[in-house]
């Protein structure tokens, strides 16, 4: 769980909708999702279209909305946009089984431009229902949270000054985004189900890659806001030395 986060303490139930185009998996979200005893399900549908998902957002008025597609495109981030315009406090999780180039790069300028939280993730990913109710949890709380697979795909997107980060494994890179989400080292293991000590030396290569062993008094913080910088996640005026 993010370092803020109090365990045990009382939280007002989230208002969620879900529109899953893949029968399979509404079906799965309709019965495990409601048991989580911080969330209200508020309706569930596998209709995408935009005019219908936004009719019953301006209904339901949740707090949340989880939208499940084959195929992450550009018509896609057309819709979130819509949504957004129309909603923007509204919490929005995308998760996707297949994207392309041109959606991720209309997702590079979609993050940019978000005031709100955020999710996007492929669905391969999600293996327990506690993954989507810490990300339910996070998006309402006006977090971004991006696939490490997406996530490269957005550096591959971006400007050569974002090569560095290319240097990163897939599994280093999956670390750095877990850390950029405010969690610690022993959170991390257990969310990728290795030991501590695995992910101090990864944390230990990702270091030396971005040559922040030597050059940083602070390296995990330099570490997070150069991939927060390289992502898209944090506007360059935001960006200081550390």
């Amino acid at each position: 769980m993010p370092e803020n986060s109090k365990p045990g303490s009382e939280t007002k139930k989230i208002k969620l909708y879900i529109v899953e185009e893949q029968e399979l998996l509404r079906d799965a979200y309709n019965a495990v999702l409601p048991l989580e005893p911080t969330i209200d399900v508020v309706g569930v549908s596998g209709d995408s279209n935009t005019d219908s998902v936004m009719s019953v957002l301006t209904a339901l008025q949740p707090d949340a909305v989880l939208l499940g597609t084959k195929m992450l495109q550009s018509g896609t981030i057309t819709q979130l946009e819509t949504i957004r315009e129309q909603f923007p406090n509204l919490g929005i999780i995308l998760l996707s089984t297949l994207y392309d180039i041109q959606g991720i790069k209309q997702l590079r300028g979609f993050t940019k431009g978000s005031s709100r939280g955020c999710a996007f993730l492929l669905k391969h990913s999600i293996d327990r229902a506690s993954q989507i109710t810490q990300v339910v949890h996070a998006v309402t709380e006006g977090q971004v949270i991006l696939d490490s697979v997406v996530m490269e795909g957005l550096i591959c997107a971006g400007e050569s000054k974002t090569t560095f980060l290319k240097e990163l494994t897939h599994r280093e890179l999956e670390v750095l985004s877990w850390m950029a989400k405010g969690y610690r080292n022993a959170t991390i293991a257990e969310v990728l189900c290795v030991d501590p000590k695995t992910i101090e030396r990864h944390i230990n290569s990702i270091y030396s890659k971005l040559n922040m062993v030597t050059n940083s008094k602070h390296p995990r913080v330099s570490s997070i806001m150069l991939y927060l910088k390289a992502t898209g996640l944090l506007p360059q005026d935001d960006c200081i030395d550390v």
